[in-house]
């Protein structure tokens, strides 16, 4: 299974393989992405709805239309990431956009022939609800290298056990003359000298999360609105890393330079189930509630890696036969979701809605395939892991809304999503901020929004156990959405 590779700051040395709590985090961590209108807001609509990426909060959101509407969007927007490692500072700036929302939503009056209801809504679509497009790449001197680790990996295994035992670590550099073997010692040593070594590394992932959704919802006396929410989610990571290790100090020594570089590819689905009530206990004041259920899914990891090192006199590579390639099949449960949500109308002037979403990390695990073509494999150890370092997360989204005048509508918001792992761990300095803002414009049979979003994080890096590189991360987004009132 693969090399565990921390983009969060676990300080784990490379020698440890399998799914880990990363990929456990990264799958469970879920920042709703939709319409303009919902962006410009925080994505908080959770007790106010009649919007058409309310239902990914509270799928009771769509109770509150009495017509049918159909709507898509489109965003666009770059990532900055500034990497500090051992004072040195590395700016890179990514762009990415795509379709962030596409829906339609059925409304049928059934005032007639019902009692208390007065609508019902089926709806149907898409919500891009995370992106991955990436890029991290950090550079500057240190003495401790990622040969370091291979060596100290290979301690206790002779050359011809390597490629069973590491095909994607300390095999590579050996193939590739990065260390040797010492038989009178029965050890292995790199052919590095007592200088530093400069580090330069670039770590580029993209693919995103996307949720399909079918829901269903009603109207009960323009009181209380239900509905229900199943969502198929699909899963898509890659990452791609290139490490290069040069000699500053050429003495003692025939070896200039290594790289390593380690492809992995993460796809799969997921499926959950999500039910909400919005009430309004006057035409001011609404609360709602929501309830996720945990994705159940299944992922398939594909993996590889490749070694070459550099000489005064050649480049050595790895033999065709013994580049590594990997794949497995597993299982993931995220965690369950409670949100509530507080809402206040001002009449015709305006709105304000508060939610709170709570969710415990600790429920995200692994378990073992189903799939006969793969060995099944007891994630007790993983889990456990996950456990002691996860903690409980709130999810706080605050936005608003002003009609300027009938019809042209101006709105805010701000969002923080909270830091998922135990402060022992060191995993995040902070939470997740998302500042939001744009405008709109309806009539009766049609409406176009803006929005723009800027997210700020900050998180901690290990290439390896004594590689730690500091990462600011921010982006800005642009949403543009347009929807046919029908």
């Amino acid at each position: 299974m693969k090399i565990a590779f921390f983009l969060l700051s676990l300080c784990f040395t490379i020698h440890l393989w399998g799914q880990n709590e990363t990929d456990l985090y990264r799958f469970s961590r879920t920042s709703y992405n939709g319409s303009a209108r919902f962006e410009a807001m925080g994505g908080s609509f959770g007790a106010l709805g009649a919007d058409l990426s309310s239902s990914q909060i509270n799928p009771a959101g769509y109770g509150r239309y009495s017509s049918s509407q159909f709507g898509m969007s489109a965003y666009g927007g770059a990532i900055t990431n500034n990497s500090t490692f051992n004072e040195n500072s590395v700016k890179n700036t990514t762009a990415y956009g795509g379709i962030s929302n596409f829906t339609v939503v059925i409304t049928e009056d059934i005032s007639k022939e019902t009692t208390g209801k007065l609508y019902e809504q089926f709806g149907f679509g898409m919500n891009r609800i995370e992106n991955f497009k990436s890029t991290i790449r950090y550079s500057g001197e240190q003495y401790a290298s990622l040969l370091d680790e291979f060596t100290s990996q290979a301690f206790g295994y002779e050359p011809q056990f390597l490629n069973e035992s590491f095909p994607f670590s300390s095999s590579l550099a050996y193939e590739s003359y990065a260390i040797n073997w010492d038989p009178s010692t029965s050890s292995y040593y790199s052919l590095l000298n007592s200088g530093d070594v400069k580090h330069d590394r670039t770590i580029e992932s993209q693919g995103g999360q996307t949720e399909l959704f079918l829901s269903y919802s009603f109207n009960y006396l323009n009181k209380l609105y239900l509905g229900a929410n199943i969502g198929f989610k699909y899963h898509n990571y890659e990452e791609n890393i290139n490490h290069t290790e040069t000699l500053t100090d050429l003495s003692g020594t025939t070896m200039r330079s290594f790289n390593y570089t380690y492809d992995l590819t993460t796809k799969g689905w997921s499926t959950n189930l999500k039910i909400g009530a919005i009430y309004l206990f006057s035409e001011a004041f609404r609360v709602g509630l929501a309830i996720h259920t945990p994705n159940f899914g299944k992922l398939t990891d594909e993996w590889t890696a490749n070694m070459s090192t550099t000489f005064d006199d050649s480049i050595k590579t790895i033999p065709l036969d013994l580049i590594p390639t990997g794949d497995y099949k597993y299982r993931i449960r995220s965690p369950f979701r409670v949100i509530g949500s507080l809402a206040y109308i001002f009449g015709t002037h305006g709105c304000l809605n508060l939610d709170i979403e709570a969710l415990d990390y600790k429920q995200a695990h692994f378990r073992t395939t189903n799939d006969a073509n793969y060995t099944p494999y007891n994630y007790e150890t993983e889990n456990r892991y996950a456990d002691s370092v996860f903690k409980t997360a709130l999810n706080i989204r605050l936005g608003g809304e002003l009609v300027v005048v009938s019809g042209v509508f101006l709105r805010g918001g701000v969002a923080y999503y909270g830091n998922a792992f135990k402060s022992i761990t060191e995993a995040e300095k902070s939470g997740d901020f998302i500042f939001s803002g744009g405008f709109g414009f309806k009539t009766k049979t049609f409406s176009a929004d803006i929005a723009y979003k800027q997210r700020a994080t900050k998180k901690n890096y290990y290439a390896f156990a004594n590689s730690f590189t500091k990462v600011a991360s921010t982006s800005h987004q642009v949403i543009l959405s347009l929807a046919i009132l029908f």
